[in-house]
């Protein structure tokens, strides 16, 4: 599991994608949790983050009016800011683009990608 927890962090921290359109804030501000995670080798099943939810390993994305979100990655929280019209969340400094569906949130770079799924 700490290996999974390792890799998933690195995920977060490299993820890359292109995408032009702006979405609707308030469809777009909520709760997430991952929903999918590939990459470094590894892949997470449905059944498998379940399994590591039940054992207190969550993965959630919390995306707030004012800006601002928090990804805590199996409790590493990670202060972000976003920009809709980029679609663009920024941690240290470093742009990450993602696509939003209208209940997902997605990231991908380089074979590597994660997914969150709006909880409310």
């Amino acid at each position: 599991m700490k290996k999974i927890a390792i890799a998933i962090s690195v995920c977060i921290l490299t993820l890359f994608i292109s995408s032009c359109s702006a979405v609707d804030k308030s469809k777009f501000i909520g709760e997430y949790e991952l929903s999918k995670a590939e990459g470094v080798g590894i892949s997470l099943s449905q059944e498998q983050i379940d399994s590591m939810k039940a054992i207190g390993l969550t993965a959630t994305l919390e995306i707030k009016d004012d800006g601002t979100a928090v990804m805590d990655i199996f409790g590493e929280k990670l202060n972000l800011t976003y920009d809709l019209r980029k679609m663009t969340f920024t941690y240290e400094g470093k742009d990450e683009k993602f696509t939003f569906d209208g209940s997902r949130v997605a990231f991908n770079n380089e074979g590597r990608s994660l997914e969150f799924t709006k909880v409310k």
